[in-house]
């Protein structure tokens, strides 16, 4: 008889090597310019705990909240969509590398919701994980920058 898996729906972690210092990476999340090369179109950041943070995608969507905590080059943590969901990530030495580890929480688990949210929030930070591993690794950006090739059309990439 197979065993039965229990799946929590209110989380997930990911993570990736990035090779590059954790400041680089932490840098990278905090930095208006540097967000809107490999995650937004548009960026607002005050990195610190209750700082603003204003992100604007492609098809416009946007996301206006605060900062719940920032520890420089090791760990930052904010909401993230409309359910009160939060995103923590933590910026992990690898000898002279870093490992960029993302958890997202306090996710609803509703039918609907944990269906939506979570597939849309884990296939949505899976790629843009690795976006920003390509940007800072070697400076390029896999986003979609056309609006009718974005999320809103069934694209992952934008």
């Amino acid at each position: 008889m197979a065993q039965k898996i229990t799946y929590d729906w209110s989380k997930f972690t990911l993570k990736i090597p990035i090779k590059k210092s954790p400041a680089r990476v932490f840098k990278a999340w905090t930095d208006d310019k540097q967000v809107s090369n490999w995650f937004t179109v548009k960026t607002i950041l005050e990195p610190k705990t209750n700082g603003r943070i204003y992100f604007e995608w492609l098809a416009g969507d946007k996301l206006e909240t605060k900062f719940i905590s920032v520890i420089k080059n090791k760990k930052i943590v904010f909401p993230f969509g409309s359910h009160k969901e939060k995103v923590e990530v933590k910026f992990l030495k690898d000898g002279k590398n870093c490992i960029c580890l993302l958890h997202q929480y306090d996710m609803k688990t509703s039918p609907k919701v944990k269906w939506n949210m979570h597939r849309g929030c884990i296939t949505g930070w899976t790629f843009f994980l690795t976006n920003l591993k390509v940007y800072l690794e070697n400076d390029i950006d896999l986003r979609s920058h056309d609006v009718k090739k974005s999320y809103k059309f069934g694209f992952i990439n934008s």
